[in-house]
């Protein structure tokens, strides 16, 4: 008998709207889909995943690094927030820098992302008017230029374009509108202002003398100065153990201090499930999560020490991580187990990310959200299966560990 030998089923947002409308008798076997009946399908999908984030499957809870600093108590978790990332690395400064430094020596780049791309956005072009200058790095795809992470953009010229103004239209990861004007380089490279995470246009105000490059700069990068702060600032450069940066330190920095990089920072937390403070000894201390209760009754809220405990607050945009006592010591930094939402599905073609034993789930339990749209009663065959269908597809995602149930003694 001959197998696959492969386990890579995979289905799409189309597929499982396919599957759901077939449930529902919305069209025949070789009918085509109407593309508004997609549309309105695809977004009901995404407003059921929405509402199953907090009981879906235990591979959403991912571990997270946030970056403290000094003497603060509110952090704020998600896409425009405080640093706070999957995948974070550490290294230590191999060398001292000096208050003002652009350039740094470090032990190692092991788990640094390589995402520096002077011309990620335009390849080299000479305008030769005033307007829009077509988007043509390796970061664009139809027409829109997507950052590795919400980072500023830079651009590069060979000659003099100081009389040049170049402005910028794009997006920072909550999807607001970011705009600005940046005076052209000369000879040099000029950074923005501001951080985006998509580009839509660049134009100019004249034609250019030479040539000019539109990039992203690389990864954030977080250096230990001595006056116990973190200096956060973006790698100017190709990736290696003699760092380029794009703002100069505020403090002097000695050896060994620590340096912090990431490339994108995590979307909002649906829940924080357990914490830890990360010492310099590499060793790890179990923090307390109190409620909301716990945290205001706290006398004093800004006290500063070794932290033992938070309080996470959900929010909107960005979760709000409240930390006691304040810390001070910025070779320490949270680990914690977050759950975190499941991406959009934006597209049809778009996979998702969730395992293969809810993928029938998804469709059955779509159909039932889809029988009201076109007028039709809830097939209660259909409802019981879609019930039965999660609660196995939640059985399966459950931590198979032995449970302890202490019985202490009594005493008056």
């Amino acid at each position: 008998m001959a197998t696959s030998s492969s386990y890579n089923f995979n289905v799409t947002a189309g597929d499982i709207i396919t599957e759901a409308l077939g449930l529902v008798g919305a069209y025949s076997i070789g009918e085509s889909i109407d593309a508004s009946e997609s549309a309105d399908a695809l977004r009901s999908l995404n407003m059921m995943l929405k509402s199953w984030h907090t009981t879906m499957g235990i591979w959403l809870n991912k571990e997270l690094n946030l970056f403290l600093a000094n003497a603060t108590v509110k952090y704020d978790l998600g896409p425009t927030g405080d640093h706070c990332a999957v995948g974070a690395v550490k290294t230590e400064l191999a060398a001292a820098a000096a208050s003002g430094a652009t350039s740094l020596t470090i032990d190692a780049t092991t788990g640094f992302g390589n995402t520096f791309d002077r011309d990620g956005i335009i390849t080299a072009v000479t305008p030769g008017a005033a307007g829009a200058i077509p988007l043509t790095g390796a970061l664009v795809a139809s027409g829109i230029a997507t950052l590795s992470g919400e980072r500023r953009i830079l651009i590069y010229a060979a000659g003099n374009e100081s009389a040049r103004t170049f402005s910028i239209v794009g997006q920072d990861s909550a999807g607001v509108a970011v705009t600005e004007n940046i005076t052209g380089p000369n000879a040099t490279t000029v950074y923005s202002s501001s951080a985006y995470r998509t580009i839509s246009s660049v134009t100019v105000d004249a034609g250019t003398a030479g040539n000019i490059e539109v990039g992203q700069v690389g990864d954030p990068i977080g250096i230990e100065q001595d006056n116990d702060t973190l200096h956060w600032t973006y790698l100017a450069g190709a990736l290696s153990t003699t760092p380029s940066l794009v703002t100069a330190l505020t403090g002097a920095a000695a050896i060994d201090n620590h340096v912090y990089s990431y490339t994108i920072k995590a979307p909002r937390p649906i829940q924080i499930v357990e914490c830890r403070l990360h010492r310099a000894d590499g060793n790890d201390t179990p923090l307390m999560i109190g409620g909301r209760l716990d945290y205001m009754t706290l006398s004093n809220k800004t006290q500063t020490g070794t932290p033992n405990q938070v309080y996470y607050d959900k929010q909107l945009t960005d979760g709000a991580l409240y930390v006691w006592l304040a810390p001070t010591d910025m070779q320490n930094y949270l680990k914690f187990t977050a759950r975190l939402p499941i991406q959009d599905m934006d597209n049809l073609t778009d996979d998702f990310e969730i395992a293969q034993e809810w993928y029938e789930a998804l469709a059955w339990n779509l159909a039932v959200r889809l029988y009201p749209k076109y007028q039709k009663p809830i097939d209660p065959t259909v409802a019981l299966m879609a019930e039965r269908m999660l609660d196995d597809a939640r059985a399966s995602d459950s931590e198979n560990v032995p449970i302890y149930i202490r019985i202490g003694q009594y005493r008056r």
